[in-house]
């Protein structure tokens, strides 16, 4: 663990209020409106008041308390060392289920730390599972009124629970959804469905007990366990099979609709794997809300159809548009963007769409999702179908989900600049999105190298997300 010295000042930002008022690097909060800096959520709640009063110690020793009249929306400027001024909360569970326990060898840090900290579940948004936690903890969330809160439960059973976790106090802690429902703090929920162990009667068991928090608790999210190929001496978990899946789909939808009418949500939300594994139809497109749920893997597919219906209905029938493309994605959504291609082919019929779903080599068969893809397998499988002598047309297209967020390299640290170079095919990045995805089939012709569509949309990409599971 970094020792990260508490309110450290690493900077300002230009023209704000803490430049105007003369802090500077090296400085050191040590209080806001005569509350002890204990970490960020002190900082972020007391800041948002119009007037603060801050005690800072100098570089030099010396402290000065500084009073500041400002707009209670108006931002200080203050750039801290960490991101949570404290330092972040290490997972110490053992989960039976935990990806990152999963992960290929020597692979960046930034893809194995495993965090279990509700300051990042509230600006974040990852998941966590409260057994680091104390009173101490809940009373903050409450005083600061920090919500939402998303926590991974994946069973209600106290015993079940703390086998998961390989932690014997895993069940105690669900002690404070009580408190944190009291206090009316917004909960969203996360079941990570293991087959025969926090399935079946054990999900209906933590449905009906989570359930009890409506309408505080805004969600109950379940998504199946992701098995890689690097599990040796991992516990034994089953892939969830096609006829799983169905049962699953069956054995939640009248909670569903019971749900539905009470509440006027659904409450319980599936994974879209769930759906496309079982090749059932997803739920209707009103009932996934405001989609809060997208960087769990839940409604990316309904919300991306009624995108696309209705971005493609703005298209006109086009004869003379002749081009090549080839979209890359993942096994699981391949039927479905085979279909996709051909809506977009009755429309423009010239347009030839070859759709390639690699083979997952990096993480196991078994992961087919696209986000999961890598650079050196989008290679392999560019490379055989060449070697194939099969035509991939103009131009490739890849979502910006394969990449890390603030950088344009893949899980396996592949640069995009590299796999283009390899492939020697121009390659365009959309942003995931239905609008900019036919924009990118249809309307694209430029002779970039690389092309980057400018996001659309606010987004996770794995890496960032990879501490929620």
């Amino acid at each position: 663990m970094i020792n990260i010295k508490k309110g450290y000042i690493a900077g300002v930002k230009k023209d704000s209020i803490a430049e105007e008022i003369g802090i500077k690097k090296g400085d050191i909060l040590l209080s806001i409106n005569e509350e002890p800096l204990y970490d960020i959520l002190d900082y972020k709640f007391n800041e948002a008041d119009s007037l603060v009063t801050l005690e800072i110690e100098h570089k030099d020793g010396s402290r000065e308390i500084i009073e500041i009249e400002k707009d209670e929306s108006e931002e200080l400027g203050i750039i801290f060392e960490n991101e949570l001024i404290d330092n972040p909360r290490n997972c110490y569970n053992k989960c039976i289920f935990c990806f990152m326990e999963q992960l290929p060898k020597n692979v960046r840090e930034t893809l194995v730390f495993k965090d279990d900290d509700y300051r990042l579940s509230f600006f974040s948004g990852n998941y966590i599972t409260l057994t680091n936690m104390k009173d101490f903890d809940i009373d903050r969330i409450i005083k600061y009124r920090v919500s939402p809160i998303n926590i991974s439960i994946h069973a209600t059973d106290e015993k079940i629970r703390c086998m998961m976790l390989n932690n014997k106090n895993a069940g105690k802690v669900l002690k404070y959804l009580d408190k944190l429902y009291k206090a009316n703090i917004t909960m969203n929920t996360q079941i990570v469905l293991c087959k025969d162990i926090n399935d079946k009667e054990i999900l209906d068991k933590t449905i009906k007990d989570l359930a009890k928090y409506a309408p505080v608790l805004k969600s109950i999210s379940i998504v199946p366990v992701g098995l890689t190929n690097q599990r040796k001496g991992l516990y034994k978990l089953k892939l969830l099979t096609k006829q799983d899946c169905i049962d699953v789909i069956n054995q939640v939808k009248p909670y569903q609709e019971k749900f539905m009418e009470k509440y006027n949500t659904p409450l319980v939300f599936l994974a879209d794997e769930f759906y496309l594994k079982a090749n059932k139809k997803f739920p209707s497109y009103e009932s996934y809300g405001d989609f809060a749920q997208l960087e769990d893997g839940i409604g990316i597919t309904p919300l991306f159809e009624h995108d696309f219906n209705e971005e493609l209905s703005k298209y006109n029938y086009n004869e003379d548009i002749k081009k090549s493309v080839t979209i890359i994605t993942g096994k699981i959504a391949k039927n479905y963007m085979i279909e996709k291609a051909k809506k977009i082919n009755e429309l423009f019929p010239n347009i030839t769409i070859n759709v390639v779903a690699p083979v997952n080599n990096y993480f196991g068969k078994n992961i087919t999702v696209t986000g999961l893809l890598t650079g050196g397998d989008i290679l392999n499988e560019i490379t055989n179908l060449k070697n194939k002598n099969i035509n991939l047309g103009d131009y490739l297209v890849i979502s910006d989900v394969m990449l890390k967020d603030d950088e344009d390299i893949f899980l396996d640290d592949m640069s995009l600049k590299l796999l283009q170079e390899k492939i020697s095919m121009p390659i365009v990045v959309t942003d995931g999105s239905a609008k900019i995805f036919l924009h990118s089939i249809i309307n694209y012709n430029k002779n970039n190298k690389i092309y980057k569509y400018n996001k659309d949309r606010q987004r996770n990409s794995y890496e960032n997300c990879m501490k929620n599971i």
